[in-house]
């Protein structure tokens, strides 16, 4: 076998490989990626989903002791709370009581834009 020729294989197969590298960066990855993005997407709301549980309670008590805080640091001191800190808290409270409510106004409000719930397949 002539070194040349072996040589000229080596090259021959670099040139492959870099293009079939440039053709997956180029081509294949653009398709690929958004489909990654989208079902890695579909797993985290599908966590979130379950955290639902949880997180609602854990909201519940952080308000609640804010607002707890909030008397006591106004009994404390006799000084007015900060009219931003009563607005942000109030903002929290009606956030916070919707999610917790939400069970109950989900229906009415997927009725009211349309939205058909698929119900969840038996498990087996």
């Amino acid at each position: 076998m002539n070194p040349i020729d072996g040589k000229a294989a080596g090259v021959a197969a670099a040139a492959t490989a870099f293009a079939a590298a440039a053709c997956t960066a180029c081509c294949i990855l653009p398709l690929t990626l958004p489909a990654v993005i989208l079902v890695s997407a579909g797993g985290v709301i599908a966590v979130l989903d379950h955290a639902h549980g949880w997180a609602t309670k854990l909201a519940i008590a952080v308000v609640i002791v804010a607002w707890a805080w909030l008397a006591w640091r106004w009994v404390r001191t006799k000084r007015r709370i900060a009219r931003s800190a009563i607005v942000l808290m109030t903002l929290s409270t009606l956030l916070t009581t919707t999610t917790a409510a939400w069970p109950w106004i989900e229906p009415a409000v997927f009725n009211a834009l349309g939205v058909i719930k698929a119900k969840a397949a038996p498990r087996v």
